[in-house]
């Protein structure tokens, strides 16, 4: 066999995930932030943050117009409606404006060495989802 031969692949690590400064192998799991060994990872589970306060305070204003909406519909008065529906649709416009500039924070969790960390925080939820998936390959999950 030649010097030059490439190495074996056992001593290769498999790559699940290299973007975005973060790298996922079946060896570690590495970002800005740390590096951690994916044989001391253990028990990963995620968790969805909490909706913008705008987007719950569209949910409220939109209730309480759906309140005024029904108590109009009974007078019969129709610029009452009128006011009360346009009022509801800007409500659940700004409430999904809100809801898609500043979506829920995903945040990946994992206990190490028996410390709970966490290795991923974002609002992409398609870099969460890779991510996540990645490191679930690289365990063997």
């Amino acid at each position: 066999m030649s010097s030059y031969a490439p190495q074996s692949f056992e001593s290769r690590p498999v790559v699940h995930y290299n973007q975005h400064g973060i790298l996922v192998t079946d060896r570690i799991f590495a970002t800005d932030h740390g590096r951690y060994e994916i044989a001391e990872l253990s028990r990963p589970t995620h968790g969805t943050g909490t909706l913008h306060p705008g987007v719950r305070a569209c949910i409220a204003v939109g209730i309480a117009n759906v309140v005024v909406l029904g108590a109009a519909a009974t007078t019969g008065s129709v610029p009452v409606i009128l006011v009360a529906l346009s009022a509801l649709l800007i409500t659940w416009v700004v409430g999904v404006v809100y809801a898609r500039r500043w979506p829920r924070q995903h945040t990946l969790l994992a206990d190490y060495r028996g410390t709970r960390v966490t290795l991923l925080r974002t609002r992409d939820v398609d870099l969460f989802g890779r991510v996540s998936r990645a490191l679930r390959r690289s365990c063997g999950l």
